[in-house]
């Protein structure tokens, strides 16, 4: 008893100092001990403080609640230079913590937090339950517990952990006896071992006595995780499974079944079969601790049906799956054959649809997973996927299948979202304006993607149009071109290039070419080279090409300059005649090489893996950049989606590498 008076002593003082500690310059609130279900005036003054100079601040409030953490918007009102808000607690509030957030900066008070515990309505001189587990679990993310990202670094002691885990049992049993039973056992045997068997079994009684399967299951996880005694544990899952056999023991094992085989079409009867037995789960977090992912289930009924041409499934489990899951099915549902051209768009746009207005629901609906996020950071969170993994294909299809007014509208969505910084989307937008007659936003919108340097061939293809109604000929228009973009980004590339130069030997190599003539670098002594390593089946490969075709025009009057693109990592014996219907269907004016096959491989890539070994380096697109001596002065992979600053990269790259003569 004695023991328990002088921790409730010490946790109450440790409480009012932590309160009195929050009463910052930056951060006041009143009244200082507040009760669950008050309303409580905040003040946060951002001078200081990384906010300092933000034009507008936000926060998130975090409520332990119920021992469980929930996440809110605040709605500050500037006063000054001051933000206030009236913020109500939760009935079931042991604590609150605040973030303030502005641009691309959050203040959490540099490491200290701002957050205070409720008191015990019942006992003023106690906190409120949940609060002492609260504070605990605030500073304890390297321990799986906490706010994600609330705090960098900060990570308390076990002892520190045990004693406010200690605090919350010893004056909360009844509220938090069974929920915090787990960090609880966790907190007492990393801080006094073994000492503290007797104890850990006393918590096991007690949660064998409660019953049900959720407490056997903690009981379980202290088994597994504290006591290390899986045998035990075993025969705690013989028990579960007999009690509950449509329960989390029958659906970890099932999943495990699953996830075991690798025959394709015993993974789809397993996954069709987990979700009838299965439909929800009866204990997410069992799920997240044990590995149980639905999205993988639901990835594989669905993707293994449409891989045989049943889509039926997805209209089944759409309504059903999380959003990464979404995510994930779009890519390969929808954008993966509709790059490769695999099958019609007519035939993708209903499941691009579905899907698209699924996500969106889930967007304006804050889902379990997204618990550590606010309503507006959940919907913020949600956007971002969308714009950068549903809008640019969605766009793209509708656009293809004749929507062009949806089409349009999602456009001018991606375009204030983006401002004029992804070519894809420029693209789009500028072809959707050009085709509705909007000709005055189109040209606003031309002019601003070039001043970003996110432009394609056709958005040039319209400038110069426009250009020839007012000038006699286009002698000037290239001039005019570079005068629009931005001198402060073209200076900032200039310098990242001029820091990746290089000077390296080059591995040597000879190819056939699309007409069948030996090609021998030996041969290309006294000509700056442009080799562009790609494949028929690399989509960013072939996304990056009308980049390349702005750039071999630029050059085609240069015999001194050559570009050469590399068909490679093929397989069997059709590629060539792919290739050549490829370029011609496309209009490349492109001097193919074949890369060789070595001896006893399946696929040609002898060169490339040349340079690959060479260069200590991997993937395509590949281009290297040779100087008239034969050695290497730039390499790059990757495309990063804009074609016209690809065409000004490899120009200035071609420019340097010349210098060097």
């Amino acid at each position: 008893m004695m023991l328990k008076i002088r921790y409730g002593l010490l946790g109450a003082m440790l409480a009012l100092c932590s309160t009195i500690k929050a009463q910052e310059k930056n951060f006041v609130f009143e009244p200082q001990r507040p009760k669950p279900g008050e309303t409580v005036q905040i003040t946060y003054d951002p001078e200081g403080t990384p906010l300092e100079g933000q034009k507008l601040v936000k926060a998130v409030v975090y409520s332990y609640s119920n021992y469980a953490w929930k996440a809110s918007d605040v709605h500050l009102h500037q006063v000054g230079n001051q933000y206030k808000a009236s913020v109500t607690l939760d009935k079931q509030c042991g604590l609150v913590a605040f973030k303030f957030k502005g641009g691309d900066s959050t203040d959490t008070n540099n490491e200290k937090g701002y957050a205070f515990m409720t008191i015990d309505p019942e006992h003023p001189s106690v906190n409120a339950p949940g609060a002492y587990a609260g504070w605990g679990f605030l500073r304890s993310q390297n321990r799986g517990y906490g706010i994600p990202g609330y705090y960098k670094n900060l990570a308390i002691s076990d002892t520190a952990f045990y004693y406010w885990m200690n605090n919350e049992i010893s004056w909360h049993s009844k509220e938090a006896g069974t929920k915090i039973a787990v960090p609880f056992s966790k907190a007492t045997y990393a801080y006094q071992g073994d000492v503290a068997l007797p104890r850990l079994q006393r918590v096991i009684a007690y949660l064998t006595k409660e019953s049900g399967e959720d407490n056997m299951l903690r009981v379980r996880q202290i088994y597994l995780q504290v006591l290390k005694r899986k045998a035990s544990a075993d025969s705690l899952d013989a028990v579960l499974l007999e009690r509950y056999p449509k329960g989390s023991i029958a659906r970890l094992n099932a999943y495990k079944v699953f996830t075991a085989t690798r025959d394709q079409d015993m993974m789809q009867k397993l996954s069709s079969k987990f979700l009838e037995e299965f439909p929800t789960t009866t204990n997410a977090e069992f799920d997240e601790q044990n590995g149980v992912k639905y999205g993988n289930v639901y990835q594989a009924a669905i993707l293994l049906s449409v891989a045989k041409g049943d889509y039926t499934v997805l209209d089944r489990y759409v309504n059903q799956l999380p959003l990464a899951t979404l995510i994930n099915l779009y890519y390969k549902v929808i954008e993966i054959p509709h790059k490769r051209k695999d099958i019609p768009d007519e035939k993708l746009l209903p499941y691009a649809v579905k899907l698209a207005k699924r996500i969106e629901e889930i967007k304006n609906t804050p889902q379990p997973e997204g618990w550590y996020l606010s309503p507006e950071e959940w919907s913020d969170q949600c956007e971002k996927y969308i714009q950068n993994s549903v809008l640019p294909i969605h766009i793209d299809i509708l656009t293809s299948t004749g929507n062009y007014q949806e089409a349009l509208k999602l456009a001018e969505r991606a375009e204030d979202y983006t401002h004029y910084k992804k070519a894809f989307i420029n693209n789009n937008y500028a072809l959707l304006l050009n085709k509705s007659g909007q000709f005055e936003k189109l040209n606003d919108v031309l002019i601003k993607s070039i001043h970003e340097n996110q432009s394609s061939p056709e958005m040039i293809g319209i400038l110069k149009a426009e250009y020839l109604k007012h000038n006699k000929d286009e002698a000037g228009f290239d001039d005019y071109l570079n005068k629009l973009k931005n001198p402060v980004l073209s200076a900032q590339s200039s310098e990242e290039i001029r820091k990746i130069m290089r000077n390296d030997a080059v591995p040597d190599w000879q190819m056939m070419d699309l007409n069948g003539n030996l090609v021998k670098f030996s041969d290309l002594r006294g000509k700056t080279v442009v080799l562009d390593f790609w494949a028929t089946w690399c989509v960013p490969c072939k996304e990056s090409f009308p980049g390349m075709k702005l750039a071999v025009e630029r050059y085609k009057n240069d015999p001194n300059v050559v570009f050469y693109f590399v068909d490679t990592e093929e397989r069997g014996n059709a590629y060539k005649a792919a290739v050549t219907k490829y370029m011609k269907e496309n209009n490349y004016p492109f001097n193919v090489l074949f890369d060789n096959t070595p001896k006893g491989s399946k696929q040609n890539d002898e060169v490339y893996l040349k340079m690959c070994k060479a260069y200590t380096i991997s993937g395509i697109p590949m281009k290297l950049i040779i100087d008239a001596k034969g050695k290497l002065r730039f390499l790059t992979d990757g495309y990063k989606g804009s074609a016209t600053a690809l065409a000004d990269e490899i120009g200035e790259m071609i420019e340097l590498a010349k210098k060097t003569e």
